[in-house]
C-alpha cells in the first residue's frame, strides 16, 4: 500500500512561467506544498530527488509532453497519481483512461482542481 506523506507534496509541470506560478500559488492556496518544473526533463529530475504525492503536468509541451512525462514517471512508480491538464481534447485517448490519470481542462476550474487532488491522494493511499 502506498501512503502519503503528513503534508502532500505536489509537482507542477508547465512550460509557460505564468501559468506554472499561477499554478503553484492556486495549489498552495489549496494547502498543499508544490515545488514547478519548466519541462519534462526538469520534472523528471525534481521527482528523482523528492518524494511527490501527485504530478500535475501540462499536456503540450516543447521536448517532452505532458503523455511522455506521464510514461517516465510510471517507470519510476507506476502508482503516482498524475493530472494532465490541457486546453486540448483528448477524448477517445486510452493514456487518458489508465488508472490514475485524471485530465482537467483549461482554463483550470479551482473547484474541479482541489476535488481532483482530493481524489488522487485517495486513490494513492488505496492502491
Amino acid at each position: 500500500m502506498a501512503s502519503i506523506s503528513q503534508d502532500p507534496r505536489i509537482l507542477l509541470v508547465d512550460d509557460n512561467a505564468v501559468v506554472r506560478d499561477m499554478l503553484v500559488d492556486l495549489v498552495g492556496s489549496l494547502g498543499y506544498s508544490a515545488d514547478a518544473a519548466g519541462g519534462g526533463a526538469e520534472a523528471l529530475a525534481l521527482f528523482d530527488q523528492g518524494q511527490y504525492d501527485v504530478v500535475l503536468t501540462d499536456l503540450l509541451m516543447p521536448g517532452m509532453s505532458g503523455w511522455e512525462v506521464l510514461a517516465a514517471l510510471r517507470q519510476r512508480e507506476p502508482w503516482i497519481p498524475v493530472i494532465i491538464i490541457t486546453g486540448t481534447p483528448v477524448i477517445g485517448d486510452a493514456r487518458a483512461e489508465q488508472p490514475g490519470v485524471a485530465v482537467l481542462r483549461k482554463p483550470v476550474d479551482v473547484m474541479a482542481l482541489a476535488t481532483m487532488i482530493k481524489g488522487m491522494l485517495a486513490l494513492r493511499v488505496a492502491v
